[in-house]
């Protein structure tokens, strides 16, 4: 595996909001479409394209929120048939790694819908914890998580 992020650009806009999850995961999060066009008009917002070599095999959005200075991954989501194939656990910690050197932060958070289990636990095992408040910023609600490296 040759697995990398790439900022997604007028090359590979069109690819990476093509991908999307499976069928009843729609719930889960917003289309890559829609996260792209708000990463475009909302500043603080980037978008990557997620790569196994020359193969996008997923998406992420991620920023620093203007009004309190926290670092989100806002989405973060692998095209439904390349799910199942271990791609999630492994390139997550490259994107995280990512962030906090570009935000030199060590809290990130991340919110996930309440019946996401297999979310949850993938974070979990990354270093995230419930931090028992709730997210309704966006049109996906969710719980809130919060990584903290300085405790990892």
């Amino acid at each position: 595996m040759d697995l990398h992020i790439r900022e997604v650009s007028t090359e590979n806009w069109q690819t990476i909001a093509c991908l999307s999850v499976k069928k009843n995961q729609q719930d889960y999060i917003e289309s890559n479409a829609l996260s792209i066009v708000q990463s475009v008009f909302e500043s603080e917002w980037q978008s990557v394209g997620l790569y196994d070599g020359e193969i996008a095999i997923g998406y992420a959005m991620y920023g620093q929120v203007k009004r309190e200075g926290d670092v989100w991954l806002d989405r973060f989501m692998i095209d439904a048939k390349y799910q199942g194939l271990g791609y999630a656990s492994k390139i997550l910690p490259i994107l995280l790694k990512h962030i906090e050197e570009l935000y030199d932060t060590e809290m990130i958070y991340l919110s996930v819908t309440r019946d996401n289990t297999k979310a949850q636990a993938l974070y979990e095992r990354l270093g995230f914890r419930f931090n028992g408040e709730e997210d309704h910023s966006g049109i996906v609600s969710g719980l809130v998580m919060v990584r903290d490296t300085s405790t990892i």
